[in-house]
């Protein structure tokens, strides 16, 4: 079996429904996606291919395996399972329904707000249920949300950026109150395995009144290639029971998992190399255009909007299907017509597609040419950017050792320091974590301690590869798992200094597991710092906190406490009274960082967006010259 810590998801299948009302809402551009490769950090677990022969037999066949596997069967609430197994069935259809408890229903207006009620029309299987299946008039919500988009977007614009963020925040917290009064709801009523299997049967008898997309939907149809059938119903109903045990569990279409380990790896894609966020409600922005890609060339820029693709609005699309319509063939071209702030009107960009390198380990040399004389002084700066520790063919840590070499080679011979780059890298296998970890500390040192069916201490097994120079750690809230384990090992045993984010917060182990036809992924135990604590919910908090936002904001981000159904946190990291005072003086040494805020405004509107945060951190290099070690 093999064994993850990771919070890697196949590709989400296009869902038409209300839900996005009751998880973190309007989360501004916390979520990147890549034009060549989907990244989902948290997203539920769907896969696009779902095998054909799938049906209520493999549902019952991973449930039993669940329930006498799991690291902790006292967090199995079968009840709180079959009801996730019944919404994930009804939520799957073309035209996707919604499993509401009574009391919910009765109470939407009180709870969301009359203005975000959705309109539809409630059906009972039987009249003493105490549960209702919601059909949603699409077309009639999609003018609805239109008027509501308009009057969200006048209130922000009328707002500071602190402002937005604050009220970002009071929605959080107002959508947290909902999920807790929706979840008491459920508590109240009795349901259980007969329950689900009603629902399917409903289903069942019912499935053509609701197998064609609202005339509201936009974009290509999902089940153009895999006609929808009740293999569909049964896939994701087994993976709405297990993410109601926790949301790193999942089943995985075998297909589907091998393209994974191979797209973490090194491997090249058809489209024009940039990043996006946004999607659904929000404008589909340009992130940046990466270096050297197609997009970049064609004149596309960091803050563009992206209002078409060639002829298609991109209004309300979510962004996997906008992405979807970017792609394509290598010198092809796409016209995207983009909203840019210094125009007047709309500009059309036309950009030749292109093979755009997917690497699991880049590095590059960074020197005064780089960010100028007064943030880098004379110094060589080794980077090495880890983006996934699941591999199929070449460990990340053996290409860590060849990259070190090169990048000191390229100095003539040293290095003045390195950056160990682990942001919004979701984690892979444990053992990689491991011996990633091995490379940077002393022999038979503790790296993490596994409690599940058996507990283990895994440790280094050689003198450190990578040491003689001062080492940073990068993280952010995309940083998770494995990552963890790395920055919290190199954390306690005082082999560098971390920097950046709050980490994700994800510290539990995951095995793959085949049971035909498909891979299931439950986890099997929690993971241990060296130093005795768990990371879960908490994240790895950095030495010191350094922004990645131009005017040196931290914005709310999705970490794992926003996951629904998520373990819960035990005992947090202790304070190490010299590890925190050695980085208060580094903090004061750094002081202001007048140069690399002077540098960000600088290029702040630079149409290939700088990294914020590594120009800031580029002066942590001096002090760690004055000052080493704790």
């Amino acid at each position: 079996m093999q064994r993850i810590a990771s919070t890697i998801k196949p590709h989400r299948r296009l869902h038409l429904n209300w839900s996005w009302m009751l998880k973190s809402p309007r989360l501004l551009g916390l979520f990147f996606i890549i034009f060549y490769i989907s990244f989902c950090g948290c997203n539920q677990a769907e896969t696009p291919h779902v095998p054909r022969d799938f049906d209520g037999d493999n549902f019952e066949k991973v449930v039993r395996f669940v329930l006498g596997n799991y690291y902790d069967t006292r967090n199995i609430n079968q009840k709180q399972s079959y009801i996730g197994a019944a919404e994930a069935a009804l939520r799957v259809l073309p035209w996707s329904l919604t499993l509401m408890n009574r009391e919910f229903y009765s109470k939407q207006a009180e709870l969301l707000g009359p203005e975000w009620v959705i309109p539809g029309r409630a059906i009972s299987i039987s009249a003493n249920d105490p549960y209702v299946i919601f059909v949603q008039d699409y077309d009639s919500w999609e003018k609805k949300s239109q008027d509501l988009k308009e009057k969200e977007k006048a209130l922000y614009s009328k707002m500071s950026l602190q402002e937005q963020r604050a009220e970002v925040e009071k929605r959080r917290q107002r959508d947290k109150q909902i999920q807790d009064f929706n979840q008491q709801a459920w508590k109240k009523i009795d349901f259980g395995h007969e329950d689900f299997k009603r629902i399917v049967r409903w289903i069942e008898l019912n499935q053509e009144k609701y197998s064609h997309l609202p005339d509201s939907h936009k974009g290509p149809d999902p089940y153009a290639d895999d006609p929808f059938g009740m293999q569909h119903v049964y896939f994701a109903a087994t993976n709405g029971f297990l993410q109601a045990i926790d949301p790193h569990s999942s089943i995985i279409d075998p297909g589907d998992w091998e393209r994974m380990r191979s797209k973490a790896e090194d491997s090249t894609f058809e489209g024009i190399g940039a990043l996006l966020r946004g999607g659904n409600q929000y404008d589909v922005v340009v992130e940046s255009p990466l270096l050297g890609s197609p997009a970049l060339k064609a004149g596309l820029r960091a803050g563009d909007i992206i209002r078409k693709v060639d002829t298609v609005a991109t209004e309300n699309l979510p962004l996997s299907e906008v992405v979807k319509m970017i792609k394509g063939p290598k010198d092809t071209v796409v016209k995207l017509e983009v909203e840019r702030e210094s125009g007047l009107s709309n500009v059309v960009i036309p950009i030749v597609r292109g093979v755009i390198e997917q690497k699991a380990v880049t590095s590059r040399l960074y020197s005064a040419k780089d960010y100028g004389k007064t943030i880098m002084g004379n110094r060589k700066i080794g980077l090495i950017r880890v983006t996934s520790f699941l591999y199929k063919d070449t460990p990340p840590s053996e290409l860590v050792v060849q990259y070190y070499e090169d990048l000191k080679n390229e100095a003539g011979g040293k290095l003045d320091g390195l950056i160990l780059d682990l942001r919004s890298n979701p984690g892979g296998y444990l053992q990689e974590a491991i011996d990633l970890s091995d490379l940077f500390l002393a022999a038979n040192l503790p790296v993490v301690q596994v409690r599940g069916a058996e507990n283990r201490v895994k440790r280094t097994s050689r003198p450190a590869v990578i040491s003689g120079l001062p080492i940073i750690v990068l993280i952010n809230a995309g940083s998770a798992s494995a990552s963890e384990i790395v920055a919290s090992a190199l954390m306690d045993h005082n082999a560098a200094l971390v920097l950046g984010e709050r980490s994700f917060g994800k510290a539990t182990v995951q095995s793959i597991h085949p049971i035909s036809p498909v891979r299931l992924k439950y986890t099997i135990a929690r993971y241990y710092a060296p130093r005795g604590y768990t990371i879960q919910v908490y994240g790895v908090m950095p030495d010191v906190q350094v922004s990645p936002e131009v005017d040196g904001a931290f914005p709310a981000r999705y970490r794992e406490e926003d996951m629904w159904k998520h373990l819960p946190e035990l005992d947090e990291r202790e304070t190490d009274p010299r590890r925190q005072a050695w980085a208060e003086r580094l903090k004061g040494k750094v002081g202001e960082n007048k140069a690399a805020e002077d540098y960000i405004k600088q290029h702040a509107k630079d149409p290939l967006k700088p990294d914020f945060m590594l120009i800031r951190v580029m002066q942590y290099f001096n002090a760690l010259q004055q000052l080493p070690r704790p």
